[in-house]
């Protein structure tokens, strides 16, 4: 907010301004200082935030048209989409999710760095972090919940019994009980749910329902 209220007054007042990609490398960097600032135990630098963040933003911008439409849950339910990344060459590895209702509001994130684990185990924790977050308060769990992940491995595994890493096995009964005792919860594939939703559009444009 602070770096757009700048531009905003450089444009206004002294006639001049920012592209758009400088205004994104000030962004992180400020947001690195400050968070420096804020805890001491930051792991990461600002010019390691700029090392990560820009063939990140590279990557989507290429891979814009490419990438699945978010598709709500049903009313009265929510959605995780979760994701985690690994980073062989630095040896790092991070999970975030985001929650949303029907009508694609936010209700709430997560995202944190993790020690480094193989990408399919890295999904798992993330999966795991959305259950218990929501499982932690009484108001989400009123309503079903759909949680949405790209790896076909991880929700392989926590859909079918005796699947998955051995030393995951704590991790991977939590998410299948949570999914097995009323709860209202279910593990999808992310491009299985695209792939249900266009075959159910084909058939209805060829009129056979």
């Amino acid at each position: 907010m602070w770096t757009i209220w700048k531009e905003r007054n450089s444009r206004c007042f002294n006639n001049t301004s920012s592209s758009l990609p400088q205004l994104q490398t000030l962004i992180l960097l400020r947001t690195s200082w400050w968070i420096k600032g804020w805890d001491e135990t930051f792991p990461y630098t600002p010019n390691d935030v700029q090392k990560w963040a820009a063939p990140q933003a590279r990557l989507a911008q290429s891979n814009k048209d490419l990438q699945a439409p978010w598709l709500p849950p049903p009313i009265s339910s929510l959605k995780w989409n979760v994701d985690a990344s690994i980073n062989p060459s630095e040896i790092k590895a991070s999970i975030g999710g985001v929650l949303r209702n029907h009508q694609g509001n936010f209700i709430c994130v997560f995202s944190s760095p993790m020690p480094f684990v193989e990408i399919n185990h890295a999904e798992i924790l993330a999966i795991h972090r959305a259950i218990k977050i929501f499982m932690a308060y009484d108001h989400l769990r009123q309503s079903r919940l759909l949680v949405e992940s790209d790896s076909i491995n991880a929700v392989k595994w926590c859909n079918n019994e005796k699947e998955g890493p051995w030393n995951l096995n704590f991790i991977i009964n939590f998410i299948r009980s949570a999914m097995t005792t009323g709860e209202g919860i279910e593990l999808y594939f992310a491009r299985l749910q695209v792939e249900i939703v266009y075959n159910v559009f084909l058939v209805d444009i060829n009129g056979d329902v």
